[in-house]
């Protein structure tokens, strides 16, 4: 039966301990678990740790996980029935685990990975979005979903889960990915407009990105390019997050000198 809301509970104990262990809890931490489900990691975290956050938007699974823990008189655990991506994170010291929804397993990453207040994320996803969360300038799975992620954290792929681990089963294959936040500043905003913008046409070189972003026009493109030497066939998908961040530096002092601030949204 399709899930409402898109959900693919994870039914594998092994596997279930093994995220869980990748977030390396102690007694004292606080986590935020995104989906909980039908609750196979909350059960286990919530004896490991001080108090944990499972926010479900599902009303019948947060019901359900409700009065499993009522019932038992546990306290530790506050179970929130709401959309995550409406929901206002505490701004406390956080461990994150997720088995994030498909659907919009990016869009709850890009609202985490801004603040300054989580340490660890471990996150199960399709592969390949988990791919490209880990990709490198070079690869073919290197996008603007890196350039975001990298510039906010480290990230490595731990293991794949095969669809008979969930039930729905589903089409693809999944990945475990532990991120650790790296306190980053924030960009101006141009650093992740252009990533995106250069992305979008990634078989262009660099010089067209530069020269169709903020109508800067190809003369100041290459004027662009020559202040920091890059040669004018470069492709985005060649350039570091490094690189980036040199090349809207450079953008910037063509287009406003006094950027305003990234705000993730």
């Amino acid at each position: 039966m399709r899930q409402k809301h898109g959900q693919n509970f994870l039914i594998d104990n092994n596997i279930a301990n093994n995220i869980i262990k990748a977030a390396n809890l102690e007694r004292d931490d606080d986590v935020l678990e995104i989906g909980p489900g039908r609750g196979i990691l909350t059960k286990i975290m919530q004896q490991q740790i001080k108090h944990l956050t499972a926010v479900e938007i599902d009303k019948s699974l947060f019901q359900q996980l409700n009065h499993h823990f009522s019932f038992r008189n546990i306290k530790n655990i506050d179970i929130l029935n709401t959309d995550f991506l409406k929901f206002d994170i505490p701004n406390t010291k956080l461990k994150i685990i997720s088995n994030l929804p498909y659907n919009i397993g990016t869009a709850i990453i890009q609202k985490i990975l801004p603040l300054s207040n989580w340490t660890i994320a471990i996150f199960m996803l399709q592969k390949e979005v988990a791919r490209r969360l880990a990709a490198q300038h070079g690869s073919k799975e290197y996008s603007y979903i890196s350039i975001f992620t990298s510039y906010y954290a480290s990230c490595k792929v731990l293991f794949d889960v095969s669809p008979r681990c969930f039930n729905p089963s589903p089409k693809v294959m999944s990945s475990v990915v532990k991120l650790t936040n790296k306190l980053s500043k924030q960009p101006s905003q141009i650093f992740f407009d252009f990533a995106k913008h250069s992305f979008g046409m990634r078989r262009k070189t660099i010089l067209n990105c530069i020269s169709s972003f903020k109508d800067l026009g190809k003369n100041q493109a290459i004027q662009i390019m020559n202040n920091l030497n890059l040669v004018t066939f470069l492709r985005p998908d060649k350039l570091s997050i490094s690189g980036f961040l040199c090349l809207t530096n450079e953008i910037e002092k063509y287009t406003n000198p006094c950027p305003e601030k990234f705000r993730p949204s």
